[in-house]
């Protein structure tokens, strides 16, 4: 996982299971292998801090296909568009 992918939560037993977001940064481990992620779910309209053991990789970001996403409108352009 790194900065710009998409992802879900899948474990069934965390409150945020089911949701979509983009991984926005990293914020150490939580345990050894386990980084925390900062993960911008763009349906509450915030950031969640959550380990990588809860999510998986939905749409992984590669320099052809980045999409920015505007957090305040939901907009979405390409990269190098102005």
């Amino acid at each position: 996982m790194d900065l710009g992918d998409i992802v879900v939560v899948e474990k069934e037993r965390h409150p945020h299971c089911g949701l979509t977001g983009k991984i926005v940064g990293r914020r150490g481990n939580r345990a050894p292998g386990d980084p925390w992620y900062l993960v911008y779910v763009m349906s509450r309209g915030r950031s969640y801090l959550l380990p990588a053991s809860t999510l998986k990789i939905v749409k992984k970001m590669t320099d052809e296909n980045q999409n920015l996403i505007w957090p305040l409108t939901g907009e979405r352009s390409k990269k190098g568009s102005s």
